[in-house]
């Protein structure tokens, strides 16, 4: 009886870890951030940057989607109808797709500590609609106020 209890106790275990270490967790510093966003629309130039402050906060880092976004503004919430799936982060290297009710975002770059670098590659869902290319960098500069 001994035994069995082990073995599911070990069971159970081995699928708590493996289930953690699949979650779509973003390897930042929490803090405040300066972002840059470029946009380029349906393929034409991008034009200029769009640059600002935003503060990163622990909760954010369980969704890829509330941090590599091109929201700067105060009190943003992440789109709700947004599903991260084939999520990937090692060595310094991030990736996933993001399947929204009206779009599709695929989501690949670079991740260290204190900054990335993405570009998602967003297409509407319906025929109508313009497919975006967005480079979405951040730096950490400091603590967020409190």
């Amino acid at each position: 009886m001994k035994d069995a209890k082990t073995w599911l106790f070990a069971t159970l275990l081995l699928g708590v870890s493996t289930s953690l270490a699949t979650a779509a967790t973003v390897d930042l510093k929490p803090g405040k951030y300066d972002f840059s966003v470029t946009y380029e629309i349906q393929g034409q130039e991008p034009g200029p940057p769009k640059t600002g402050p935003r503060c990163i906060v622990p909760d954010d880092l369980d969704n890829p989607e509330k941090v590599f976004n091109d929201r700067m503004a105060a009190g943003f919430t992440a789109d709700e109808s947004c599903t991260v799936k084939n999520f990937k982060n090692a060595n310094g290297r991030i990736s996933y797709d993001a399947d929204c009710s009206n779009r599709i975002a695929h989501v690949e770059g670079t991740v260290a500590q204190t900054e990335f670098s993405v570009v998602r590659d967003v297409k509407p869902k319906s025929g109508r609609g313009v497919s975006l290319k967005l480079t979405v960098a951040g730096k950490r500069t400091g603590d967020c106020p409190k």
